[in-house]
């Protein structure tokens, strides 16, 4: 006969627990792997992992899965490019900082003309120094060196970059 009050045989394949700190480590250790779990399970719901191209922020107008698409030879010599053009790019990014200074002073002064101020605010926006402008130059040239068949894709790419943008707005 079984004895009622007998406490049941502990089976071998659990552990043994003989120290709070392994119960920690053991439950430190699952929230690891169900906090790794479910960034996976994100990254594969959210359409992959986000392609990081080194520079391609300078150039906005071209989409990432664009140049991610061509062949690496190919993606190699555009983005040639954009790094023979980064210190230019960054020299005016530092430079874009003191654009708004400049209107302020111009604000500032009481003498100042509608003139004076349209040219302020160009200045920072569409002026030959502004960020825009450096980075509208390298994507011409980079437009530039495309074949009609990758300038095709280039539109393509566009025009889902711009579907995918509008479709996350909705939501």
């Amino acid at each position: 006969m079984t004895d009622a009050n007998a406490t049941p045989a502990r089976r071998k394949w659990l552990p043994q627990l003989r120290s709070r700190w392994w119960t920690l480590l053991l439950g430190l250790s699952l929230m690891g792997n169900l906090l790794v779990a479910g960034l996976a399970i994100g990254v594969g719901l959210g359409g992959g992992p986000v392609d990081r191209i080194m520079g391609a922020s300078y150039i906005q107008l071209i989409p990432r899965s664009f140049l991610r698409d061509l062949p690496h030879d190919r993606r190699h010599e555009l983005m040639k490019i954009v790094r023979d053009r980064s210190q230019t790019l960054r020299e005016l990014r530092d430079n874009s900082h003191s654009s708004p200074l400049k209107l302020a002073a111009t604000l500032e002064n009481p003498a100042a003309t509608d003139t004076e101020l349209k040219a302020a605010v160009d200045t920072f926006t569409t002026g030959t120094e502004s960020l825009a402008a450096g980075g509208g130059a390298v994507v011409m040239e980079i437009v530039g060196k495309l074949t009609p068949e990758e300038r095709k894709l280039l539109a393509t790419a566009i025009r889902e970059r711009a579907e995918k943008s509008t479709r996350r707005r909705r939501k």
